[in-house]
């Protein structure tokens, strides 16, 4: 069963979800979850517009998830420079299996 991890950023308002980023961390769900801890964020559910950050393991091209967090801007920067630099500590320095789509 094909197992991939990926870590979708939308922006959530009163018309509904809007995604407008989605990185693949690999197949490895010890490793995703590390990735997914470290970044910033309140697990608290927000009120009115937000952004959020989802973590989700896809099976079969369906989507699980796995664990939110709401965040502001400023928190949004320092998890995209995050998971950016682990896809590329995995992907170029451990020769991981990071799927590009």
């Amino acid at each position: 069963m094909e197992t991939l991890f990926t870590i979708n950023i939308s922006l959530q308002g009163p018309a509904g979800k809007i995604t407008y980023g989605r990185f693949s961390i690999g197949r490895d769900k010890k490793e995703a979850t590390e990735i997914f801890s470290q970044l910033k964020g309140s697990t608290e559910e927000a009120t009115g517009c937000s952004l959020k950050v989802e973590f989700l393991e896809e099976i079969m091209e369906l989507p699980i998830p796995i664990g939110t967090l709401n965040c502001n801007l400023d928190e949004l920067k320092e998890n995209i420079a995050i998971i950016s630099k682990e896809i590329f500590r995995i992907a170029h320095l451990e020769n991981g299996n990071i799927d590009a789509e």
